[in-house]
């Protein structure tokens, strides 16, 4: 077995995408760090980007709106957080049960601390609502990794 996919000692965590994980965490974490107005901007200058690519290829965008952008970013940002913990704690056919259960943790207390983090940042609050779609975008990332995994290995 390659030394790229080979468990880390003990069988329990992959250390390389263990660290990619922890970095997405810290990217994740940082970003609800910014107030309110600031993050706020961002998004408006995305939705501005893709309308005008939008409109430049002749497609209507005024479907693309703020709350559409924000929501798209939380779930795409925890999707990657779920390929790298399924990669991280090695999640493929028989991955044995308490290693499951430490992902789930892991793919749940992330978003709950995040939401926690803005609810003490300037214009920022925290939603629970927020914590279902990156949990729900974090378990999509997984599974799929987990299902392509199954289907290139034996």
């Amino acid at each position: 077995m390659p030394a790229a996919h080979a468990p880390a000692r003990g069988g329990s965590v992959r250390a390389p995408w263990f660290v990619a994980m922890a970095l997405m965490v810290l990217i994740i974490w940082g970003n609800s760090l910014v107030p309110g107005m600031e993050s706020g901007g961002l998004s408006l200058s995305v939705v501005s980007t893709i309308r005008g690519a939008l409109d430049a290829l002749g497609i209507p965008s005024a479907w693309v709106t703020n709350f559409l952008v924000r929501k798209a970013a939380h779930f795409t940002e925890y999707a990657v957080l779920g390929i790298l913990a399924a990669r991280a704690f090695d999640l493929r056919r028989g991955a044995p049960s308490a290693r499951i259960a430490l992902a789930c943790a892991v793919l749940v207390l992330v978003p709950s601390i995040d939401e926690a983090i803005q609810l003490f940042v300037a214009g920022r609050s925290g939603q629970v609502t927020d914590v279902l779609l990156d949990c729900c975008g974090a378990a999509t990332g997984a599974c799929l990794t987990a299902l392509v995994s199954s289907l290139h290995r034996p």
